[in-house]
């Protein structure tokens, strides 16, 4: 069996050894939900890497509130720098090889990892996917179901925020407009 090195060890456990296996793993198809972020295609999507950056920390916050194993997956094709792996924010980030897609790392993914996690979910609105991960053992939800999860936790970050000590006023995001939370923002990529 090939192995993808990701940082675990992808052999057969027992029942014992998967009882001290991860919760759950997310695996997620980066350009699919991008799209559904933006509400277009990904050709009009003006600044690709500022969308990725946004997605990735959604997927971070995440990750850290729920315990959750991400892996993100993008088809090479959208990158200058094909067939790379990184751990970003907690999150493993996966460019595909050129001969690659997302679908077919996601697929080979969800067979790999399938006895090392109890809970495997595929977030993708891509119909095959879909049905290639549930037929693999995983779960699916559509990118629109994944961006809806998204933002329960956010509001349940922002929700234990207020509840600390000393936080009782309002976050900054809540005291400024969204003109100048984008200026903070660009900013910030800068």
């Amino acid at each position: 069996m090939p192995q993808l090195r990701l940082g675990w060890s992808y052999m057969k456990s027992s029942g014992r050894e998967r009882d001290l296996l991860g919760r759950a793993c997310l695996i997620v198809d980066g350009y699919n939900v991008m799209a559904r972020m933006a509400e277009s295609s990904l050709e009009q999507i003006a600044d690709m890497e500022g969308m990725r950056d946004r997605l990735l920390h959604r997927l971070s916050e995440y990750s850290a509130f729920t315990g959750e194993t991400v892996i993100l997956v993008f088809d090479a094709w959208r990158t200058r720098d094909p067939s790379r792996r990184r751990l970003i924010s907690g999150v493993q980030v996966i460019y595909t090889s050129a001969e690659e897609t997302a679908d077919e790392r996601i697929e080979r993914l969800v067979y790999l990892l399938r006895d090392r996690f109890r809970e495997i979910t595929v977030a993708s609105s891509d119909v095959a996917e879909q049905q290639v991960s549930f037929g693999g053992g995983a779960l699916r939800v559509s990118a629109d179901g994944l961006l809806r999860r998204l933002e329960t936790v956010e509001r349940k970050i922002q929700a234990r925020i207020r509840e600390l000590p000393g936080t009782s006023a309002a976050l900054m995001k809540d005291r400024i407009s969204q003109e100048i939370m984008n200026i903070l923002e660009k900013w910030r990529r800068s």
